[in-house]
């Protein structure tokens, strides 16, 4: 199978089929791919905060959080 996304700059378009396939039953298709959702690919929230924090502020922020979660337990 091949599959790829081209910006045509006329109506017609031409598409070379490999020798193998000639005289076989193919599947021609075309979609708008701007009207095609695609996945987006997916954000950890450690990659949005890096370079945020200083590695100090984020050890500190990490006991802060461990400190926290403790007195939790602790209820």
């Amino acid at each position: 199978m091949t599959s790829t996304i081209i910006i045509p700059n006329e109506a017609m378009l031409s598409v070379p089929i490999p020798p193998s396939y000639v005289g076989k039953e193919i599947e021609v298709t075309y979609t708008l791919v701007n009207g095609v959702s695609k996945p987006k690919p997916e954000i950890r929230l450690s990659d949005m905060f890096r370079g945020v924090f200083s590695k100090e502020d984020a050890k500190s922020f990490v006991e802060h959080t461990k400190t926290m979660r403790n007195e939790w337990t602790d209820i």
